[in-house]
């Protein structure tokens, strides 16, 4: 189906209509025109990192989350979100697609400023978003504690927005946040990327990948005292990894990974192409030069 069509980020701003008096009545005095403040052109919602923040709610005591004091499901309306990454790719056969990543619009996106949007609606319905696009969402918000057959653990959870997206505005690609492999080694310093689009300098693979039921990963090397269950992987969530990546064996290192963070029982770095894995010594990537935007 066709995208709906673009509105110019001008006609965004719209006079309020609050001040149709104020120029009726600017008729005398100095002669001076009223100053009317613009409206925000990413509109009047809240901000991702707004809603998402520490939690608060960890209790390294409790393994298997029976205790957990989760905060309620809450109705949410962000706007002016970029979508960074859209999941088309079922690796596991099973209808394993369909989720949309999304951050806050900024030249340096900050810390909780990344969700998850779980299989949305959309308004209109016929409406098809790319990577670039800044969006709205209206939803419940939820901080998703994992599977009924078995929690994430130690009331771990996974931030996502569950609703409508309507579209607000075309974009640049969103530029991903610079992060290191130390901010990735525990739940409680990585949470604050989830779903942001990562760019991760000094990626080593530390043994053989992985494949099981379609999903393909290969853990990253974070160094010793790092409990398995923690150490950070390289996943196949948005694209063919393992028959179109490069050669993930032999423990090869990259000077920089980029990809959206995602948590499922542990965090994932999700490549959206063969062009987010960089070789040693390529030349300098400039991060709003974006090889993986269609």
């Amino acid at each position: 189906m066709a995208r709906s069509p673009r509105i110019p980020i001008a006609l965004l701003a719209a006079v309020p209509a609050a001040a149709a008096p104020l120029l009726a009545a600017c008729g005398g005095g100095n002669g001076d025109a009223p100053s009317i403040p613009l409206a925000d052109e990413r509109g009047g919602g809240a901000r991702i990192a707004d809603l998402v923040g520490e939690a608060t709610w960890l209790d390294p005591t409790d393994e298997d989350s029976a205790r957990c004091d989760l905060p309620p499901d809450r109705r949410a309306h962000v706007t002016g979100a970029a979508l960074v990454a859209i999941d088309r790719f079922d690796e596991t056969g099973e209808g394993a697609r369909g989720n949309h990543y999304v951050q806050d619009s900024a030249e340096e996106p900050a810390p909780y400023s990344g969700m998850t949007v779980f299989q949305p609606a959309f308004s209109p319905p016929d409406l098809r978003l790319v990577p670039g696009d800044v969006v709205d969402l209206l939803g419940v918000l939820t901080e998703f504690p994992g599977p009924s057959a078995g929690g994430f653990g130690y009331c771990r959870t996974l931030p996502e927005i569950g609703g409508t997206m309507s579209f607000r505005f075309e974009d640049r690609p969103a530029r991903p946040k610079r992060v290191s492999v130390e901010d990735l080694k525990s739940y409680t310093s990585a949470r604050r990327y989830i779903g942001m689009l990562v760019r991760v300098e000094g990626v080593e693979i530390a043994g053989a990948p992985q494949s099981s039921g379609g999903r393909y990963t290969a853990s990253i090397n974070v160094g010793a005292g790092v409990p398995a269950g923690d150490v950070p992987r390289i996943s196949n969530e948005l694209y063919d990894l393992e028959a179109e990546g490069p050669p993930l064996t032999g423990r090869p290192s990259f000077q920089a990974v980029t990809g959206v963070l995602t948590y499922f029982y542990g965090f994932k770095i999700a490549p959206r192409c063969p062009a987010d894995f960089e070789a040693p010594g390529a030349p300098p990537r400039d991060d709003g030069d974006d090889a993986c935007a269609l």
